[in-house]
Formats: structure tokens, C-alpha cells, sequence
């Protein structure tokens, strides 16, 4: 009997609508040929960021991610599935609306499915499902964003948690409660990834403590305008030699054009 592991016994008792999800990306169901007959419109044309050591460039998987965005459709949301900014700065004012965390979600998982699981075999798990005993004694449900799986890896390359708009407090609180996952998991690498327009999250982001960045969280924020034309994006994490990097303020959208030697 082969043996499992601990990832592999919460896949097998996961929610209906992970159930779900893992239906959604079996490449031979007849809807699917019909409703997604070419992939490469739904996500990166390009084979997956490794590092020189092999493992997945998880930095690079979610900045071509985030190119992939439809801008038309981030932009329609904007009106419909948002929340308000309350006191954070969006343009210079106050309680704007701003997306939601699940416009976000959902952007991400398509493309990650469609590009590392269709194309190149990885497993994509969104919404996991867990539950938790915590300090209070009762049990505590926890979604756990995304999940990337090499399938020949026994624990994940990356637990992502996402985020969108959030303030300190509350960016704060996520740091701490992606941990939870990463205690169930054991992935690779954990990764915040945050979404937001306040004015000054690129310029002037909002780090972990020196704790949790030695225990390997990473974090990305991710500042874009109304129509998703311009973003740009600040990180902190730790590369595949260990140490911690930092990037301010780098353009990722619009594209910018490579260089042409003379």
C-alpha cells in the first residue's frame, strides 16, 4: 500500500468545491474542449520560471500572472464586485471603491490552472478547505487562496495567500494567519500577495517583522490604477541562495519594451 502524505490525506478529504475545482481541470470533459478550445489565450505563452537550482521562480510565476489579467474585465468589476477604501488614500480620496479579494482569487486561479496545471502538469488548488482546533478549544474553518504542487513533489512548491486593499492591521493579520496553512502543508515557499490602489503601497509598502521573514514568508504588493492599464509592483523575499531581497517600484504593466543593442 502506498504510503500517503500529509498533503495528500487533506486532498483526499478537501471541501466539494475543491472537489469542484479539480473537476473543472480535467482536460477531456467535452465542455471544456468546446468552451476553452486554446489555453493560450488564457494564459502565459511561456514555459515555467525555474531557479538555476530547479525549483519554481514563484515570483516570476505571479508578476506573468498578473500580465495576464484581462484589464477590460478588472476594470467592469470595479463597478460591480468592490468594497470601499474607507480611510486608505485611492487617488487622493477617501472610501472609493476598490475590488474585491475575490475578483482577484479568481484571476489568479484561472491563469495558474490553465498555464501550470493544463500545460505543464502541476497541481492548482484554490479554496482549500481546513479546519483547526485553536486557543478557544472549538474548531475554526481556513481557505487557503492557492496552492502550486509539482506533481512529483510530496509537499507544495507555494502556499499563496491574497489580499486586496488592505490596511495595515489587517495585512498584518494575514502574515500571521498564512502560517496556518504552511503548518498543514509544509510547501516550499509562502508568499502573501496583495493587491491594492492605495496611492502609497508601492512607494511606501508595508513589510513583516524580521520573525516571520526568517521563518520564509515573502511578500508582494501589487498597486494598480482603475483600469488595470498601469501597475506596478514592490517585494520582499527571500531568493533560491537565501538571501532576503527587496524590489521598489517596478513597472509591470505596460510592458516595457526590450532593448535593442545598436
Amino acid at each position: 500500500m502506498t504510503d500517503l502524505t500529509p498533503f495528500d490525506l487533506w486532498l483526499s478529504s478537501s471541501s466539494s468545491v475543491l472537489g469542484k475545482r479539480q473537476r473543472d481541470l480535467t482536460s477531456d470533459h467535452p465542455l471544456k474542449k468546446r468552451i476553452i478550445p486554446d489555453l493560450s489565450c488564457f494564459c502565459p505563452d511561456m514555459d515555467v520560471p525555474l531557479h538555476t537550482n530547479g525549483s519554481v521562480d514563484v515570483l516570476e510565476v505571479v508578476k506573468s500572472t498578473v500580465r495576464t489579467f484581462n484589464s477590460k474585465t478588472i476594470a467592469f468589476r470595479s463597478s460591480r464586485s468592490y468594497k470601499s477604501s474607507n480611510h486608505l488614500l485611492v487617488d487622493c480620496k477617501q472610501n472609493v471603491k476598490v475590488l474585491r479579494e475575490s475578483t482577484y482569487d479568481a484571476k489568479m486561479y484561472r491563469i495558474l490552472a490553465n498555464w501550470l496545471a493544463e500545460v505543464h502538469g502541476f497541481k492548482i488548488i484554490g479554496q482549500w478547505h481546513l479546519e483547526q482546533v485553536c486557543n478557544d478549544g472549538g474548531y475554526h474553518h481556513f481557505y487557503c487562496d492557492l496552492t502550486i504542487k509539482k506533481a512529483n513533489n510530496p509537499h507544495p512548491e507555494a502556499v499563496i495567500e491574497i489580499l486586496a486593499s488592505g490596511s495595515a492591521p489587517k495585512i498584518k493579520k494575514h502574515f500571521d494567519q498564512v502560517f496556518k496553512y504552511a503548518d498543514q502543508f509544509c510547501p516550499e515557499e509562502v508568499w502573501i500577495v496583495h493587491f491594492s490602489r492605495k496611492d502609497s503601497i508601492v512607494s511606501d509598502p508595508y513589510w513583516p517583522c524580521k520573525t516571520l521573514q526568517d521563518k520564509g514568508l515573502n511578500v508582494i504588493h501589487f498597486w494598480h490604477d482603475e483600469d488595470f492599464e498601469n501597475v506596478q509592483m514592490s517585494a520582499k523575499f527571500r531568493d533560491s541562495t537565501g538571501k532576503i531581497r527587496e524590489i521598489i517600484d517596478e513597472q509591470i504593466l505596460p510592458c516595457k519594451a526590450p532593448s535593442i543593442a545598436p
